[in-house]
């Protein structure tokens, strides 16, 4: 088998788009397929859908305005896109509130841990740092739920194997050893955990690397920060070992291995990467209505041009599990994007700001949203 790239193989599926999302179908069938994808003909979801307040479901109807400036349709650049290489079946509203795999948190089991692995950035207070700020926006994305942060374990207390990657050089863990043992330090009231690291992943030998995985019915998931740095592909990439092969469970490599400076760009890609793996243990499905935080994507760039929320669609989907006021969601992500952490100076150190540059442009998109809520 080919090795290939790939973000992630939770879910995969051989059906069609619906023809509905096919180019050759007019406006008019395309709006009525996505009414039908929000609201249901079901006389239960469809009253479910009416108990939304006057306000959110304008906002939710601009899934229906071919000239929103807020919800627009999915775009394919390529080949090697997502959507022609994994195709998958647009899951509708109510085939997700129908389906086993939907998972609702219960009063014994609501809260999202966050465990990391390994160092991130040049200090443990940059890891400290950086994770509370993952952290915080995950508590805002997933608005009503309880987030904590697990004490930081290393690579070699996982046990995981890892290898160095034959083409890039760089040293990556399985991705499936950290699942499991994320599964034995699960904690009883977790609705889910989620590991996070700086050390590139990789599912099994086939495979080049993978930028993170799920597992549904395990509620765990893993996730890795190191192909967001500028650098990775330059012959320059700090992180390569050419010429040097670690023999099997010395895990010393790891000791003042390279890590990425933490950047606005690497803090925005990695806050996607959470909330979109985090969705998928609702039982979430890749999107494929609209521009959505839950679209697959297959590389790099198709990362980047994805938002950093969900459409209409997801975000139905995701308040039924979860039943915040839509406008205290957004309310809370962004107050998390207007705090940098100046308020909040810390005696005789040098101090670390939220770098939030390259949430400008969804701060804006936020705010757009709550003059339609408020």
């Amino acid at each position: 088998m080919a090795t290939q790239d790939a973000e992630e193989i939770t879910f995969s599926a051989s059906d069609p788009r619906p023809a509905c999302l096919e180019p050759k179908d007019s406006q008019l069938t395309h709006d009525w397929c996505l009414r039908g994808a929000l609201i249901s003909g079901d006389p239960k979801l469809r009253d479910l859908y009416d108990g939304f307040s006057p306000a959110e479901k304008k906002l939710l109807n601009e899934a229906f305005n071919p000239h929103s400036a807020l919800f627009r349709p999915v775009t394919v650049s390529s080949s090697s896109d997502w959507i022609p290489s994994h195709p998958e079946p647009a899951e509708t509203f109510q085939e997700f509130y129908g389906k086993s795999e939907r998972r609702i948190p219960s009063p014994q089991r609501r809260t999202i841990y966050v465990q990391t692995i390994g160092q991130f950035g040049d200090s443990d207070r940059h890891t400290q740092e950086y994770i509370a700020w993952l952290s915080g926006y995950c508590q805002a994305f997933f608005h009503g739920l309880p987030v904590k942060v697990q004490g930081p374990i290393s690579i070699s207390q996982t046990g995981c194997r890892f290898r160095v990657n034959d083409s890039t050089h760089n040293l990556q863990i399985h991705a499936g050893d950290l699942l499991r043992y994320l599964k034995t330090i699960k904690p009883p009231d977790a609705f889910c955990i989620v590991g996070a690291t700086m050390i590139d992943l990789y599912p099994q030998s086939s495979w080049n690397f993978v930028f993170g995985m799920a597992s549904l019915t395990e509620g765990g998931g893993v996730f890795s920060f190191a192909r967001y740095d500028y650098d990775f592909y330059s012959s320059s990439y700090k992180g390569r070992l050419k010429g040097r092969s670690p023999a099997t469970g010395d895990y010393s490599v790891f000791n003042g291995y390279y890590t990425p400076p933490i950047t606005s760009t690497l803090l925005v890609r990695s806050c996607k990467t959470l909330t979109h793996e985090i969705g998928h243990m609702f039982g979430l499905r890749h999107c494929q209505w609209l521009q959505c935080v839950m679209q697959g994507s297959n590389h790099l760039e198709e990362s980047d041009r994805s938002p950093l929320d969900l459409c209409p669609i997801c975000l139905r989907k995701l308040h039924s599990a979860i039943g915040f006021p839509m406008a205290e969601r957004y309310k809370a992500l962004l107050r998390w994007m207007e705090d940098d952490g100046r308020e909040s100076e810390v005696s005789g150190e040098k101090e670390i700001f939220k770098p939030l540059e390259s949430f400008q442009e969804h701060r804006e998109w936020i705010r757009t949203c709550l003059d339609i809520l408020l």
